[in-house]
């Protein structure tokens, strides 16, 4: 019975910590020049940040989107 207490207090003590980093989250970083920029999204383990790169679209900041075309073949 014990352990079954133990193992039911981590698992809210681990559910409440996550709940409290989630909601700490800010807007994201955006570093930018004009209408292209690189949202900042975290660091790679040697502290390099990591992101996407976006584009100011109608006001708003939105990511690149690669779209493909056919080629006509010779």
């Amino acid at each position: 019975m014990r352990k079954l207490v133990f193992w039911l207090v981590c698992l809210v003590a681990i559910a409440a910590g996550y709940g409290f980093a989630q909601g700490r989250q800010t807007e994201p970083r955006i570093l930018s020049g004009g209408d292209v920029g690189f949202r900042v999204d975290g660091t790679d383990f040697n502290g390099r940040p990591t992101g996407t790169w976006v584009v100011r679209w109608n006001g708003q900041w939105v990511e690149l989107g690669m779209g493909m075309r056919p080629v006509p073949s010779k």
